[in-house]
């Protein structure tokens, strides 16, 4: 007894050794990823000191504890913090930071789970309306709101230009949201392996398409020695030429791969981040502002409208499905409803053709017969085919019919369930005969 409950013991804290090793491990990778990100962000040239264009560890952070939940929250402390860390900031600075990654990403993180279907909110369009919502409110208010506090007691930042400062942030915080956060949820929810090669090969065809698109409408290149001549005449129309990316992400759309979606559009916003930076057209270095609320814009235009197009498609697709599987199930059930009373019907006719002395026959709730025995093909004289889907009033005198007996019979049957009848009947030859039975009623 005291081996097992020791052989229990070791499996039990091996177990628990093993949980806490792959914790661990993930959360450096999370830390990790976080800090890469961090950083990337930060060596974007602004077109001021103080003013990241883009800030996407907000949508990460987002996007990692909608995947992995609140657990991992220690990898989202330490990946927020190192990069201010190593650039030797104060602890308010620190703490600020720190502090505003893990509010915005709990909040948003318990707003979605909430009211939006956790990491499956883009499989509904009204769910991606209220990502999108939740993103920019919420989420991003508290993230860029909770660092310019801790910035302005850290007197980094004055009280009197806290406003355009936390305005700017929030931006760059909401649009670093609505770009990265589906990407990473994306990629993490929907399998690679089930990818077909045609897939792949029209995921490649929409990134390259959307990145020519981003080169020609938003990128230094154009303009520069390294592009021809030919292609700078297109320097006045570029912006406009920017429309042209709604071409291969509605595309994308209707094929219902929101994954295409998110990832060509990340890399159309990266291309016009790019020209934001060094100051290009449309995003000029003189209206810093303006330039982050362009870039805002862009990057609803980009994620939500076709994300929401593609949940759509893949709803109505669903409930297709959904539909033809319950038709089928209901095919499959009337299939064998009927096999079921035409075995019935048969074992029925086997019946009452084994009766040779009683005429059997049934029928329908108007009086028309349905069914006739060879019995009363030999008593009455009609055959099957002759008999068949005519009223059973024939059999009665005509004084009968007109006097509306064979009604007030069936009538009777009907309501009582049993009717016994005697008298005197027609014959199809029109000899009478004498008879003596019961009509009864199948509610069935």
């Amino acid at each position: 007894m005291m081996e097992a409950r020791f052989g229990k013991a070791t499996i039990s804290a091996l177990g628990s050794a093993r949980s806490a090793a792959s914790y661990l491990i993930e959360l450096s990778i999370i830390a990790a990823s976080y800090v890469a990100l961090a950083e990337s962000a930060l060596l974007l040239p602004a077109i001021n000191p103080s003013a990241t264009p883009l800030w996407p560890p907000t949508g990460f952070a987002l996007a990692l504890v909608l995947l992995r939940g609140y657990r991992i929250w220690p990898a989202i402390l330490v990946g927020s913090l190192s990069p201010y860390l190593m650039g030797g900031r104060s602890l308010l600075e620190l703490g600020s930071v720190g502090l505003s990654t893990l509010l915005a990403a709990f909040a948003g993180t318990w707003l979605i789970n909430r009211w939006s279907n956790g990491h499956e909110t883009f499989g509904t369009p009204s769910s991606v309306a209220k990502f999108a919502i939740i993103s920019f409110a919420p989420t991003t208010m508290i993230s860029s709101g909770t660092a310019v506090a801790g910035f302005i007691l850290a007197n980094k930042i004055s009280f009197s230009d806290s406003v355009v400062t936390w305005f700017t942030w929030w931006l760059a915080d909401a649009a670093g949201t609505l770009m990265i956060a589906p990407v990473v949820v994306l990629w993490a929810i929907m399998p690679v392996l089930s990818c077909s090669k045609w897939k792949l090969l029209e995921s490649a065809a929409v990134s390259i398409l959307v990145s020519l698109i981003g080169i020609v409408a938003y990128s230094p290149l154009i303009g520069s020695n390294l592009i021809v001549d030919d292609l700078n005449l297109l320097l006045p129309y570029r912006s406009l030429l920017g429309f042209l990316v709604l071409v291969p992400l509605m595309w994308a759309g209707l094929r219902g791969n929101q994954r295409n979606i998110a990832t060509a559009a990340l890399i159309f916003f990266g291309i016009a981040l790019w020209g934001f930076s060094v100051g290009s057209d449309p995003f000029p270095k003189t209206d810093l502002n303006g330039a982050l609320l362009s870039l805002f814009v862009l990057s609803i235009s980009l994620s939500v409208p076709p994300l929401a197009l593609t949940a759509a498609i893949a709803t109505r697709q669903n409930t297709e499905a959904h539909l033809l599987s319950v038709q089928d199930q209901l095919n499959r059930q009337v299939e064998r409803k009927n096999v079921a009373l035409n075995s019935a019907k048969r074992h029925f006719q086997i019946l009452v053709e084994g009766v040779v002395d009683y005429a059997i026959f049934a029928l329908d709730k108007e009086g028309h017969v349905t069914s006739w025995n060879s019995a009363a093909q030999k008593i009455i004289g009609y055959t099957v085919d002759e008999i068949i889907g005519k009223d059973f009033g024939i059999f009665y005198r005509p004084d009968e019919r007109r006097g509306g007996a064979p009604n007030r019979a069936l009538d009777l049957a009907i309501e009582r369930g049993k009717h016994e009848v005697e008298g005197w009947r027609i014959r199809k030859n029109g000899t009478p005969f004498f008879i003596t039975g019961s009509v009864f009623s199948n509610n069935d």
